[in-house]
């Protein structure tokens, strides 16, 4: 035997294997359906539900003959398996949601609902009484809704009329009037401010992010560069040698870095006929970060004094350069992870709201 969910449940499906049915076990999926009522159980159901549901639906009215505030119209009964569908006779009055609209109300108003239940297979209608009350107000509401009434009365009386004429007075208290001051223009100037200001901090914040960009750009690059004139001095170029080839190798690789961008401003200088030792000094400026500007003083000595210690400074340059390298790359990964916190707290989030929120509409 395999026992049904209950009423109102969902169909399942089990996976079984059978044997006897031929000569080796077989596996077969077996749909099981949810119980159903019979349709004299069913009739018997709504019968004895439709003297619980004046109590179920009321809210916070004392009963279906005095209704001042909304009704709880529900759409099911999850613990019977039963679904309940409402048409209210005055919609305008009570809504399909059970919104009860008597702001305007004089006098009491009888209508009612009518619903129809539902196990899926057997449906039965039913006819509610409902009897509608005034909406309980204080004095100063009853006084506002009074004259908010004569506002439009009078406005019917003199539509024919070029303009409404408001009453001087209402039981008995003297009127004035005055229009709002129309704050629409004043508001517009103020988002207007809101916006100049934002763009202006936007774009500090832009041009300070692509300085951070360059110089974290340069640094990641400086020990490449140094490596690279390692190996060209090595291989018996100069100092001017082993830039043009430099220079020549980011051409062709097409590349875009800030800092093949100015040793080829650097090599336009020095075709020009400035002079070397000016070339390198303005070349570590623009750069802007002590290693570079540390690296031009070195190769400016070494242009005046010869070139025999060079390999050897180079050499403890890269190996710094790369130190600080390597350093940059652990710091990028730590706030790349630290950027991954936000998406997977909102993940988070959205798993527990998945998990918990059935779990709170099941125990409603």
């Amino acid at each position: 035997m395999i026992e049904r969910t209950g009423y109102g449940g969902l169909d399942r499906e089990y996976e079984l294997t059978v044997e006897g049915l031929s000569e080796k076990p077989e596996k077969l999926t077996v749909e099981v359906g949810a119980r159903q009522y019979t349709e004299a159980e069913a009739k018997e159901l709504f019968s004895s539900l439709i003297e619980e549901i004046p109590f179920i639906i009321c809210g916070n009215n004392e009963n279906l003959s005095s209704v001042r505030e909304d009704l709880e119209l529900v759409k099911s009964l999850p613990e019977y398996g039963v679904k309940l569908t409402w048409y209210p006779e005055d919609a305008e009055l009570i809504s399909y949601d059970g919104e009860v609209r008597n702001e305007g109300l004089k006098a009491p108003i009888s209508t009612s609902l009518r619903l129809i239940f539902s196990d899926g297979n057997t449906d039965s209608t039913y006819e509610i009484p409902v009897t509608v009350l005034p909406k309980l107000r204080d004095d100063k509401e009853s006084l506002i809704a009074d004259f908010q009434k004569t506002l439009s009365d009078e406005n019917t009386k003199q539509i024919n009329s070029g303009e409404l004429v408001l009453p001087e007075e209402f039981e008995g208290r003297s009127l004035s009037y005055k229009k709002d001051a129309d704050l629409t223009p004043l508001f517009i100037i103020f988002l207007g401010v809101v916006a100049a200001v934002s763009l202006a901090f936007k774009e500090r914040s832009e041009a300070s992010a692509r300085l951070k960009r360059r110089e974290e750009e340069l640094t990641i690059d400086y020990s490449e560069f140094v490596s690279k004139l390692m190996v060209f001095i090595g291989a018996g170029f100069g100092i001017r040698g082993a830039w043009e080839k430099i220079v020549e190798g980011y051409e062709r690789s097409g590349i875009k870095r800030a800092l093949y961008t100015e040793m080829k401003i650097s090599l336009g200088e020095l075709e020009r006929g400035v002079p070397e030792g000016k070339v390198y000094t303005d070349f570590g400026r623009r750069c802007g970060l002590r290693p570079y500007i540390k690296l031009c003083s070195i190769l400016e000595q070494n242009r005046k004094n010869g070139g025999r210690n060079i390999r050897a400074l180079l050499s403890a340059e890269m190996a710094e350069a790369f130190l600080e390298r390597k350093n940059i790359a652990k710091r990028l990964g730590e706030e790349a992870g630290t950027k991954l916190l936000i998406p997977l707290f909102i993940m988070l989030m959205i798993v527990m709201a998945i998990v918990i929120l059935p779990a709170m509409l099941a125990l409603n």
